[in-house]
């Protein structure tokens, strides 16, 4: 067979195996490579050919088409069993000013943590299965969408884990979140029952209505 028509059956190849990317991205799980049938011998040639960017094991974008994702994109993408959490969840709802260079991460006790991409750094929560899909909600951003906990369950987690992160930071959550027109108190009230922060929190949300 020529050489040129070789080179011609590889770059149709490609662009099949490119529109696999477009379809199903950006970030694409080996799983489903497999099912449209391509074995980690194509995947590893086309890594080495700097047309695809290995993640993690197991997670692949086409390396012109990654969008420039954010760090909280990429993070939900390569850890799809975690939800969006604590600071990096409180800069999204706007409740701090702190700028983390971290993407909080929540995953359930009963799951093995999962393995770490080098980008972007992420640190995990490990919140009991009881809690985990409390205030659980998803919001589609620039180019994915992201499980992430929602303002009433970011307000609680602060003061459920105060000591921890910092008093002062759980304060500024609080009090952003009272500013806001659209804070729903019954709702917030509901969670600090079931997370059993109720006690901690009420005299403060008193102070500042």
């Amino acid at each position: 067979m020529p050489i040129d028509l070789v080179i011609i059956m590889t770059e149709t190849r490609r662009k099949k195996i490119k529109k696999i990317f477009d379809d199903n991205g950006p970030i694409v799980k080996a799983s489903i490579l497999r099912e449209n049938k391509l074995c980690s011998r194509d995947i590893t040639e086309l890594i080495e050919a700097g047309f695809v960017k290995k993640h993690r094991t197991g997670f692949y974008s086409w390396a012109s088409s990654d969008y420039n994702m954010s760090d909280i994109e990429l993070a939900s993408s390569l850890v799809p069993n975690g939800v969006i959490c604590l600071y990096s969840a409180a800069v999204h709802h706007e409740f701090t000013t702190i700028n983390p260079t971290i993407v909080s991460v929540a995953v359930p006790s009963s799951t093995v943590k999962p393995q770490l991409p080098e980008y972007p750094p992420i640190e995990l929560y490990v919140f009991s299965k009881t809690f985990f899909s409390l205030g659980e909600t998803s919001e589609q951003l620039s180019y994915t969408k992201i499980r992430i906990y929602d303002r009433e369950r970011t307000v609680c987690d602060f003061f459920r884990l105060r000591y921890q992160l910092g008093e002062d930071v759980a304060f500024e959550v609080l009090k952003n979140y009272m500013a806001r027109k659209n804070k729903n108190l019954q709702k917030l009230m509901e969670y600090a029952a079931r997370l059993r922060i109720k006690t901690k929190i009420r005299p403060y949300l008193e102070a500042m209505l």
